[in-house]
């Protein structure tokens, strides 16, 4: 079936909304999920879309480890700009809500990170690392000296990195003694 020019634009358009409106790289499977669990389009034409939309310049691929990311080039941006008019009040009320909510479980799902691994008899390194998008915003390592510090850093980090994120930043940002 054929879909009209027309409504291939609000499509696109469509999803540079939601695009820039996340405002964090995303990977194939967190846009597909967004627009899928919304029923904005089916998956076949959503791949399409995207596909269109790198090849015109208006998205584009950063690589990451093992995931591509879309990023929003400024020829989206302008897009965005010009034909904004073409998705409703409604749908970006719903989009904007949507956005909101997904966009704090990615953040916890897939950037707070907390491993360890044994380095030798008594040494064990725990790694723990916050990330957003594709940026890592801080990356830190632990020697410590048993397996069951290790497990409660690690336990403790995945509970509470937002928290202690912003703790660190403010205490190696305070210049006062």
């Amino acid at each position: 079936m054929d879909i009209h020019p027309d409504q291939q634009l609000k499509a696109k358009v469509t999803l540079l909304y939601i695009i820039n409106h996340f405002s964090v790289p995303l990977t194939n499977q967190q846009l597909t999920d967004f627009v899928l669990e919304q029923g904005i389009l089916n998956y076949f034409d959503l791949q399409q879309y995207l596909t269109d939309l790198v090849d015109t310049s208006m998205l584009e691929y950063s690589h990451s480890e093992d995931d591509k990311y879309y990023i929003m080039t400024e020829t989206g941006k302008n897009t965005i700009e010009l034909f904004s008019d073409r998705v409703s009040q409604s749908l970006r009320r719903t989009i904007n809500d949507s956005i909101d909510t997904k966009k704090k479980s990615f953040v916890i799902k897939t950037n707070i990170t907390a491993d360890y691994y044994k380095e030798d008899d008594h040494e064990y390194i725990v790694h723990l690392l916050v990330k957003e998008g594709i940026y890592t915003l801080m990356d830190i390592k632990v020697n410590v000296v048993s397996n069951k510090d290790a497990k409660i850093i690690c336990d403790n980090w995945e509970k509470k990195a937002q928290h202690l994120y912003a703790d660190i930043l403010n205490k190696l940002m305070d210049d006062t003694e």
